[in-house]
């Protein structure tokens, strides 16, 4: 099974460019300038709650920690640090400042939950700290998402002994408001990257269809070119890339047009400059033929009818040869189906009875009348039917049926033969120029008809029948436009 490419649409591309460029500038815009603002904010903060820590510790000497033990909290000392904490907290804003031993346990606390050897549970505090602090040097966390869901940043500063060694540590907690702000403005960054993505949809719409919709009357023009009609011209756009491709289709279409009109010019020329020595040829041989009767000439009559045969052959070829390669004006009018049918079948008579094989007619009562050129139809029809007898056996059955489609507004001209039908990879092309399958086809009778339902805006489709032999189906519109083909 053949694998189908993905392609995309102007539109898709569009869309995904302008969404992919707007995802990559909020994600340059989002990495560099918040995290930058929300480090620098951190630093900042960090820095200033690591002086306060710094200065209450400077303000807590040791040797009256070292004093305070298990149950002092009501103790004059003990409250007096209290209150020193509690005025420090109130003068920086922070949200509160403690002393507590290495071990976790608390020292001095103004918060009424925290009794002297209560214990903090400081999930944020990084072991690394440690390090810092018994080398004397205050350390802060990043930012954290408390219990309540604010935005906290601690700091914590050293409290040496007499030896150098860390005795204490004060802790000050402070919230973020700075950086909720920041947080804030990334959501929002969020909810305008969102919007951005719908007017990008939409501009990408808008420009897609702008430049779709020339690219779709260029690519109907050219159809209009393929099918013969060199009068159709492309619209020039205001686009300057798409300006100078339709420009150049116009001009090409001038080009195709010239070309073909030198073509059929020869075609004419060649067909009439051969046709001409054959007709002579053909009376030559008839005085010819009439002057060995009176002589009585040896000469078979076989031979003479022979050449008469090829030539006509030839003269056959030219004709259909020339319908084929000249464009076609159609001279519509009202035609009854069945009538035009009928004379059909009456022309395959002769043929018909030399091959040995009957014809019929087979049409739906009450046929609705059709707009078509009503000699052009009955050449067109006329090639389907002598390809049926061509191809059917000695004795054989070729059956033509009209019928009505009303869900088509459309009649359909099927054509039966009792032949061996059409190979499968004929069937494609049996419509083709110059393609046949017998010995003595020219391989225009087919195309020619299949040029002349195409011109009247039909169709035809050849099949195989399953029981054995061939069908071509004619289908035409019923309601025609009457109005002369170009």
């Amino acid at each position: 099974m053949q694998r189908k490419e993905s392609k995309l649409s102007i539109f898709s591309t569009q869309a995904l460019f302008y969404f992919l460029i707007i995802i990559i500038i909020l994600s340059i815009f989002g990495t560099l300038f918040f995290s930058t603002a929300k480090a620098h904010l951190e630093g900042e903060i960090g820095r200033k709650l690591k002086d306060i820590a710094s200065i209450t510790a400077r303000n807590a000497p040791p040797e009256r920690l070292e004093l305070i033990k298990l149950g002092d909290d009501q103790t004059r000392m003990v409250l007096r640090l209290k209150e020193k904490l509690s005025e420090i907290r109130e003068a920086t804003g922070v949200e509160s400042v403690f002393i507590f031993r290495p071990d976790g346990t608390s020292i001095v606390d103004p918060r009424p939950a925290y009794e002297i050897g209560a214990t903090y549970m400081l999930s944020h505090f990084e072991p690394d700290f440690f390090q810092e602090l018994q080398q004397g040097r205050s350390v802060n966390t990043a930012s954290y998402r408390f219990a309540s869901g604010e935005l906290f940043i601690s700091a914590y500063a050293p409290i040496m002994n007499a030896q150098g060694r860390l005795y204490a540590i004060v802790g000050v907690d402070a919230g973020t408001k700075e950086i909720e702000v920041i947080e804030q403005m990334r959501t929002r960054l969020y909810w305008i990257a969102g919007l951005s993505a719908v007017f990008a949809f939409l501009f990408a719409l808008l420009l897609a269809r702008s430049l779709a919709k020339p690219i779709r009357n260029m690519a109907k023009t050219a159809e209009q070119i393929g099918d013969g009609d060199y009068t159709a011209r492309v619209a020039i756009p205001r686009i300057v890339e798409l300006e100078i491709l339709a420009d150049s289709i116009n001009k090409m279409t001038q080009q195709v047009q010239a070309r073909d009109a030198r073509l059929k010019e020869m075609s004419a020329n060649v067909a009439h400059e051969i046709r001409n020595p054959l007709n002579s040829i053909k009376l030559l041989l008839a005085v010819l033929g009439g002057e060995m009767q009176e002589q009585n000439a040896a000469t078979s009559p076989k031979t003479i009818e022979t050449l008469n045969y090829e030539i006509g052959k030839l003269n056959r070829f030219l004709t259909e040869f020339l319908t084929y390669s000249r464009p076609i004006t159609l001279l519509r009018g009202e035609t009854d189906p069945a009538d035009l049918a009928a004379k059909t079948v009456e022309m395959t008579a002769a043929a018909a009875e030399e091959k040995g094989v009957s014809v019929h007619l087979q049409p739906e009562a009450a046929l609705p009348l059709i707009c078509v050129d009503r000699d052009r139809m009955e050449q067109s029809l006329l090639n389907v039917l002598l390809n049926a007898i061509e191809a059917s056996d000695d004795g054989g059955r070729v059956v033509m049926s009209i019928r009505l489609h009303p869900e088509d507004q459309t009649i359909d001209f099927a054509v039966e033969d009792s032949g061996h039908g059409i190979a499968d990879s004929a069937l494609e092309q049996i419509f083709e120029p110059f393609f046949t399958t017998k010995q003595s086809g020219t391989g225009l009778g087919l195309a020619n008809a299949e040029k002349i339902v195409r011109d009247h805006g039909g169709v035809i489709v050849a099949e195989n029948i399953p029981n054995g032999g061939a069908r071509i189906i004619v289908r035409l519109p019923v309601n025609n436009a009457r109005t002369e083909d170009k």
